[in-house]
């Protein structure tokens, strides 16, 4: 039995790599009628290297559809995501990868809501 638990803990990573590398149609904004963002071609996987930033605050589980410039999401699947979250009053800018205040968006992007707008891996 203990071998079988070292085998199982072995294989374990190969199988999550191959989830996490794969390049279906799984890598494309989601639950939507219309991609609000057809130009996307992958999630963003982790632009929080260490910290989160000045504008943003360590949190468990920050999810995956950040508020942006662009998009404002109504929902969102329930994954964990990143582990920072954008300060109250900040946004994620996908260009910067990182939190900015909503203010500071470009002024010839209008932030469109929509039902879902996947950012993160």
């Amino acid at each position: 039995m203990a071998r079988l638990k070292s085998l199982c803990l072995l294989l374990l990573p190969a199988l999550l790599m191959n989830s996490v590398t794969s390049t279906d149609d799984e890598d494309h904004v989601v639950n939507h009628d219309v991609d609000p963002d057809p130009g996307r071609i992958k999630y963003i996987w982790n632009p929080f290297l260490g910290f989160c930033g000045e504008n943003a605050s360590m949190v468990r589980c920050g999810g995956v559809c950040p508020e942006t410039c662009a998009f404002k999401s109504l929902r969102c699947p329930k994954y964990c995501g990143v582990n920072c979250a954008c300060k109250p009053r900040y946004v994620y800018s996908e260009q910067l990868n990182l939190c900015i205040l909503k203010s500071d968006c470009p002024k010839d992007i209008e932030q469109k809501v929509v039902e879902t707008h996947r950012v993160f891996q």
